[in-house]
């Protein structure tokens, strides 16, 4: 049986927003079913995660909704010049208007927070201004490298000293409306620290709601020095590889991305990888072989999900993009190159439980490990562990199955609870059997919390022979 382990987050827009476009990219290999609230109204962003349950339904696949929050953006205003050339003098402005030299920014207390020295950069980093002068609100800039402008652009400042807070007026409103909608991830961008996390589910908690599981974008270089802090307070993270671009050197980016992947693997939390992966397919049919080396290498990294962005959402072709991403994962896996690598068993009976599984599933030679859930924790630490037979994981909970969708090597499943640990051997092996997972005379190994029937955490393991 071959089983895709890392997942596909596919980022759902104005080229997939549709019964049609959803269904394609499920059946292409979707997993994970990404928002960007970026853009788009909140209407918009309700149609389509209904699509996305629907379609989940049909096909019989869980399919999670991740909620990308928005986070803060700094942008250009109007009236800029019509474009600025590598050596010019430029001034910036707080505000929205600028004139024939000056460029505005809406940011409050721009001239406060620069300084000689520094750069600005606008459209991810495709014009770059280096700071020489600050001097009553005005600053004056060497265009470094200069392009043709247009108004609304995005603007990069120096994020060490930017005063501007993760979580914005604009989050809050956006997380409220995805309470609404019943999101099973919820994305905060521009983390710098555990703070902001916990921000953000003080917010949930102020509206009465516990929060989802929370994915920290990494894309700051504040994020990077408090890598530790961040991954002990989130659930999941991002490598958010455009910002980090544009904050640090391109070059910096592959050896951040692998730091990332490693400190996750320690602390056991799920990463995905993203931005740009198959970039070329927006316009393109196929990758360039970069583009599928970069896939590749995420995977051989340890990455637990790789992303497409525009491919996916304005492309030109979406489903392909999604095919060939599967495509590029299943025959990485399947190379003699692939060693994932497990994650060192913690002290609680979960994780122990988890390393212990995977043990036994390969001393008795077991087909699949499963793992009974309510909360989805198990199938989790069992995915970090990197067993080397699939997961399928079994939860009478449609949350916890979908939130089963974003972890390696996880095949998510629908079981009703049973009130004694031989009915819920006897269904799963019914189950494994009707989808000819197993057959007569093969083993798995079951990971449940007894007594059953109850929410206990995992704390026993049986292996099953099945007549």
């Amino acid at each position: 049986m071959v089983v895709r382990r890392a997942k596909i987050v596919c980022t759902i827009g104005p080229a997939t927003a549709s019964a049609a476009g959803v269904r394609g990219l499920i059946n292409a290999g979707m997993d994970v079913a990404r928002l960007n609230f970026s853009h788009g109204l909140h209407e918009d962003h309700q149609r389509v995660a209904d699509l996305v349950r629907a379609e989940s339904a049909a096909i019989g696949k869980p399919v999670a909704v991740l909620q990308d929050l928005c986070g803060p953006k700094i942008r250009t205003g109007t009236g800029s010049p019509p474009v600025i050339h590598t050596g010019d003098r430029v001034t910036l402005i707080e505000g929205d208007r600028g004139g024939p030299d000056t460029i505005a920014i809406g940011y409050a207390g721009l001239a406060h927070d620069l300084q000689p020295a520094d750069f600005v950069q606008l459209d991810d980093g495709r014009v770059r201004l280096r700071v020489v002068d600050v001097s009553e609100g005005r600053v004056s800039c060497v265009v470094e490298q200069g392009e043709a402008l247009r108004d609304r652009m995005g603007v990069n400042l120096p994020s060490r000293r930017v005063r501007l807070r993760s979580l914005t007026d604009k989050d809050r409103a956006d997380l409220a409306f995805g309470i609404t909608m019943g999101v099973d991830y919820v994305a905060l961008s521009f983390v710098k620290g555990a703070d902001d996390i916990r921000e953000l589910r003080d917010a949930y908690h102020a509206l009465g709601q516990p929060p989802p599981p929370v994915i920290a974008k990494i894309e700051t270089p504040e994020a990077v020095e408090n890598l530790v802090e961040i991954m002990r307070a989130a659930d999941a993270v991002m490598v958010a590889r455009g910002d980090l671009g544009v904050e640090l050197r391109p070059e910096q980016v592959p050896i951040i991305q692998r730091e990332i992947i490693g400190v996750a693997r320690l602390y056991q939390r799920p990463v995905i990888v993203a931005t740009e992966m198959l970039q070329s397919m927006v316009e393109s049919t196929r990758p360039t072989r970069a583009e599928a080396g970069d896939v590749a290498t995420a995977v051989f990294q340890g990455a637990d999900a790789v992303m497409l962005s525009a491919e996916t959402a304005s492309g030109r072709f979406p489903h392909d993009a999604c095919a060939m991403m599967e495509r590029i994962i299943l025959v990485a896996e399947g190379s003699k190159f692939y060693a994932p690598q497990s994650s060192e068993p913690g002290e609680t009976i979960q994780e122990a439980i988890a390393h212990a599984a995977c043990v036994v599933a390969r001393e008795v030679g077991a087909k699949v490990i499963v793992a009974f859930t309510v909360s989805g924790g198990t199938p989790r630490l069992v995915s970090k562990a990197r067993p080397s037979v699939p997961i399928v994981a079994f939860s009478p909970a449609g949350d916890a199955l979908r939130r089963l969708a974003l972890y390696w090597g996880v095949m998510p499943r629908h079981l009703h609870v049973f009130s004694n640990v031989d009915a819920l051997a006897a269904a799963v092996t019914a189950h494994l059997r009707e989808q000819e997972i197993v057959s007569a005379g093969d083993r798995y190994v079951m990971a449940y919390g007894a007594p059953v029937g109850q929410r206990n955490p995992t704390n026993s393991i049986r292996v099953v022979e099945v007549g």
